[in-house]
Formats: C-alpha cells, structure tokens, sequence
C-alpha cells in the first residue's frame, strides 16, 4: 500500500504513551498496522520532567514504527485542557461566532491570547436550543506538548482532546447504538466520561484514577508511590460484596483500599448521571463501555456492573477497524480498550468526524496555513510570470515593427530628398 495511506497516531497518557500507525484502504476502511507503547514514571513526585519523559517515549516510539519525518495526530488528556458546554441563546448563525467568542471570554479562566482554543456547535438538542463545545489549553503549555513530539522529527497534523477522539472512535464503531451510553474512560489521573446518545454528546472529567488508587495503597502500607504501584500491579483487585477474601491478609488489604477508591468514583459517577439527566436534559444511560488502563483491573467490570444494575461492556474501537496479520490478535484484543483515542485520531485523517476540534500549537497552524496556501500562492506566481512573458512577447514584437515601420519610413524619406534634390537641380539649369 502507498506509503501516503500511512497515519500515525498519539496518545499522550500521563503514564503510558501509546502510538499506533493506521493505513487507510481505497474504500476509506482503516486498518491497524503497528502498535507500539511506552511507560512513563508513574510518580507524582515526577511530574516536573513529566513532559521531558514524554519526549524521551516519543522519540522511542518514533523509531520503532520508523515514522520519522512522518506527520502525526495526537491527542492531549483532559487534565490539562478546559473544555465547557455553553448553551447559546437564540441567534443568526452569521453571528455564532461573535457570540461564541463572548461566551468563551466570561468561561476561559485565562486571557484568550494565552490560550488555544477553539470550538465546535453540537446538534440541537430541541427546537430553539443550540449548544456549543468550547476546549481551550493554556499556550506555553501546548508549545511544550508540541515541542516535545516534535523533537522527535516528526510533523504535527491534528492536535485532539482525549474524550473527543473517544467519541469519534465511539460513533464509528458503533453507529447502530440507540439509547443514552455511557463510556467511563478511568486513565491514571482522571477518568472521563463521555455521554453519547444519538448524535449528542457531553463529557465530564472525574479527579479519580488509576494513579490515585496507588497513592491511597502507598498510605495505607506506608510506602513509596513506587513500591505502592508494583504491589498494585501484582496483587490488586477489586473486592466485590459477597465474595470471599483471599488468604493473603496483604492483598486483602490491597482489595479492600480498591473498593474504597472504586466507591467514590462510583459516586462521583452516579452525580454525573444525575448532573446529565437534570441540567442537560439527557436520558438515564442503558449501556455502559469501560475503556482506559484502569479499566484493567480484576473485577472492575463486575463492580460497576453490581453497583449501576447494568450490564457492562469493554468498549472495542477496533470492532470497524481492520488489524494487520502481523499483531498478535490475542494481545490486541486483550488491549482493545486502551486504542480508542488512537483510532479516534487516525479517523481525523481522511474522513468528516462528528466531533473536529482542533487545538494545535499557533506556530504549527502558521506553518499548516502557509502548506495550505502554497499551491494558490505557487500558481499565482506561475500565472505573474506567463503575464510578464506576455507582456514582454508583445513589447518585443512592438518594437520589432516599429523598427520595420521606422526602417520603411526612412527609405521612402530618403527616395523623396534625392527627388527633392532632382527637382532643384533641373531648376536651376
């Protein structure tokens, strides 16, 4: 396949950095090539390199895929980035953005010049009601992003928040869902999640994630974050009611502070549900998708799946999307969950998506408005120099029988002296 069907794409965790690269078929289908994935070091007490660490996995993963001088997608996680639904009041849609623009002002917590931002309308939910999507990040901070992956030599192409490329991975892979779903995102700092019923959506971010979890295990058995994380990793579980302990009193323990933590998600999650159903006028969801490493855990489907009454599902962004022979299918499919922003991403690439916020550095859209202007500006010039080659075709030919005429002229003007002289002579005899 040509090499420009190549799409490669990021996901910048907060504690694994994933890239994966897509090729696209002559019907537009994707297919997953390569998959690749780097951890970052989970302690907080890190985060003052955390981005330089992201630039070290990145320059990995670059070389690994052999996608140097390649452009990419990748998406930011929703901690950092502001994003606000705002209903706009009744108006011309010549004036959306003005309005917009104002909503944006009095919602952004920072000055607009120091921040990215850009925004999306969203389907009316009803007659006379309209709703827009504002995501904003501060500047400095995404030129750092930027600079990072872009250290690696690689191009940025679209910049996407988190929950936005799940949505999009969402309403591609699971065009045939009816009813309100729910997809509860639980990453290592936050968990998102995403509302999606029909073709509207709405997203929230809970302070509860995988990483929290560790640090309430690290105080529990007084230890360091790391230590905490490995005994996480090897003997963590969620205790589920009803259920016999195990044998070992430590992983108990590990079991119980799980629960603990799983509890006030889920009660931050059943006030999302709540918040969704009253203030935006959504439905109470009949299908739930768990997505997000921290969705990894034993037993954290049967603990939601007790505790909401529902059956619940791991979400699969790759059901409408094609894996290369070469990826072992019993890995992915185990790992599934955990490539929806990816396929999200790669969907910007080629394809109209439902959701197409855009949050790329000031310096990168520069650069992506001159690409984008160079073949009018290239065409232009090209017509400016037929225009002067015409120009000076006509004045050469111009001059050329000027010379012919004033070269003429000047034969009949000569032939009529020496007549003139003939003339004067024959007088004067």
């Amino acid at each position: 396949m040509a090499s420009s069907n190549r799409i490669f794409a990021f996901n910048l965790g907060t504690q694994v950095v994933r890239l994966a690269e897509f090729r696209r078929d002559d019907k537009g289908g994707l297919t997953l090539a390569a998959y690749q994935t780097s951890e970052l070091l989970a302690d907080p007490a890190a985060d003052a390199t955390r981005i330089g660490q992201t630039g070290i996995a990145v320059q990995e993963l670059v070389s690994a895929l052999k996608a140097t001088g390649q452009t990419v997608n990748y998406a930011i996680p929703s901690q950092p980035v502001f994003i606000r639904f705002v209903a706009l009041p009744p108006v011309d849609k010549a004036k959306v953005e003005q309005i917009v623009t104002f909503e944006a002002q009095q919602n952004i917590p920072f000055p607009l010049e120091e921040v990215v931002w850009d925004y999306q309308v969203l389907p009316a939910a009803g007659e006379g009601k309209q709703e827009v999507v504002i995501s904003a990040i501060k500047v400095d901070l995404l030129e750092e992003i930027n600079l990072a992956v872009e250290g690696s030599k690689v191009r940025t192409g679209i910049v996407d928040v988190a929950p936005m490329a799940l949505y999009n991975a969402f309403r591609y892979n699971y065009s045939d869902a009816t009813g309100c779903n729910l997809l509860i995102d639980i990453g290592s700092r936050t968990t998102n999640l995403v509302f999606i019923e029909g073709k509207r959506v709405f997203t929230r971010t809970i302070n509860i994630g995988g990483n929290t979890i560790t640090g309430a295990i690290a105080k529990e058995f007084e230890e360091s974050f790391a230590e905490a994380e490995a005994r996480k990793k090897a003997q963590g579980f969620v205790s589920l009611s009803g259920y016999a302990e195990p044998d070992d009193p430590d992983a108990a323990r590990i079991s119980k502070v799980i629960r603990n933590m799983m509890t006030r998600l889920h009660a931050d999650i059943s006030r999302s549900i709540t918040y969704y159903r009253s203030q935006q006028g959504g439905s109470q969801p009949t299908s739930v998708f768990l997505a997000g490493g921290g969705a990894s855990m034993p037993y954290v489907r049967e603990f939601f799946a007790e505790k909401l009454g529902m059956t619940i599902e791991f979400f699969n962004p790759l059901r409408n999307v094609s894996v290369s022979g070469n990826i072992n299918p019993d890995e992915i499919g185990q790992q599934a969950h955990l490539l929806g922003e990816l396929v999200g991403l790669a969907l910007r690439s080629g394809s109209e998506c439902p959701m197409e916020l855009s949050l790329a550095p000031r310096s990168v859209a520069r650069r992506q408005e001159m690409a984008a202007r160079r073949p009018f500006l290239i065409g232009a010039g090209v017509c400016l120099l037929a225009a002067l080659g015409g120009l000076g075709f006509f004045y050469s030919t111009a001059a050329n029988r000027f010379a012919e005429a004033t070269e003429t002229i000047s034969a009949k003007v000569d032939a009529l002296n020496r007549i003139k002289q003939q003339i004067a002579t024959v007088q004067e005899s």
